[in-house]
């Protein structure tokens, strides 16, 4: 049916637009003047078109997003000589009949649609007049169910149901209501600035911190607990002096490394020294042995 809808859409919508089209180039290459068009008939026809179109472009647009294919009628059985289908309107009319035994519910629209892989489902729409909708429903499905595959010997792939009315009379305790916004409170996460979650967290932590602190606190009760304190502090003393003795040891080194530099520096100086007296020396020496001989 959707098929033959669409197919009837197009064409039309092609007719139509076929025919403005032409009408607009027979204009424009000078066939049609304004003056035609001042005539009260051809008005009224462009305006009908006109609309049509529209109205056509409109059914085209809904028909494209519609994803489920509404079925007329629905195959119970066939083989190669015949088939056998049966309408909406007769599955209309059983289920209601079926129905009616259950008071509580009214079903009030029938639908029976196909979706892309063929798959046949049933629309129903129903009126409830009770508090327990679920067994209500539950109890409406299952009847369908057995009316259908003991009469027509179809099965649906699933059967939907839509509550367009729910005539209801249940009102909650005022018990239940607080219990229930108690147990709401409870899982409610306030929203704080980080600095107040910081606040709180600092104030966590420092129970924790005293604990920790008055651990080491010795009562006054008596001279074995503080000669037990003593020895316990005795290792701390001694690892203490432990560790500062390597840092004396480090400190002697570098003095004696400081030592030995000077001592190099000293040498290298009076070397030097003697290196720049050594021809004033010789000079001097020189001088007085040119007078010894002078005098002989």
């Amino acid at each position: 049916m959707k098929k033959i809808f669409e197919k009837v859409v197009t064409i039309t919508l092609g007719v139509i637009s076929l025919f403005f089209v032409i009408m607009m180039l027979v204009t424009a290459f000078g066939g049609l003047e304004l003056n035609d068009f001042d005539n009260s008939i051809v008005r009224a026809l462009l305006i009908c078109l006109a609309v049509i179109f529209a109205v056509l472009t409109g059914l085209a647009v809904f028909a494209a997003f519609q994803d489920n294919e509404k079925l007329s009628s629905v195959m119970l059985f066939k083989n190669k000589e015949s088939a056998t289908k049966a309408t909406v309107a007769v599955v209309k009319r059983t289920a209601k009949r079926v129905i009616k035994d259950i008071p509580e519910a009214k079903l009030t629209k029938v639908q029976i649609v196909a979706d892309d892989n063929g798959n046949v489902r049933l629309k129903v729409d129903l009126k409830l007049s009770t508090d327990a909708t679920m067994d209500v429903v539950t109890k409406v499905r299952a009847t369908l169910i057995d009316t259908f595959a003991n009469i027509f010997g179809i099965e649906f792939a699933s059967i939907d149901f839509r509550i367009v009315k729910s005539k209801n009379s249940y009102v909650p305790s005022a018990a239940a209501v607080d219990k229930r916004v108690e147990e709401l409170k409870a899982t409610v996460e306030v929203n704080k600035p980080e600095a107040d979650v910081a606040e709180a967290a600092e104030a966590a932590e420092a129970p924790a911190e005293i604990a920790e602190d008055t651990i080491g606190i010795i009562p006054s009760g008596g001279d074995a607990e503080v000669d037990e304190a003593s020895e316990s502090d005795a290792p701390v003393a001694n690892s203490a002096n432990a560790a500062e003795e390597p840092v004396a040891e480090a400190e002697e080194v570098e003095t004696s490394e400081e030592e030995a530099a000077e001592a190099a520096e000293e040498a290298v100086e009076e070397t030097v020294a003697e290196e720049a007296e050594a021809p004033e020396t010789e000079a001097a020496e020189e001088t007085a042995v040119d007078a010894d001989e002078e005098d002989k």
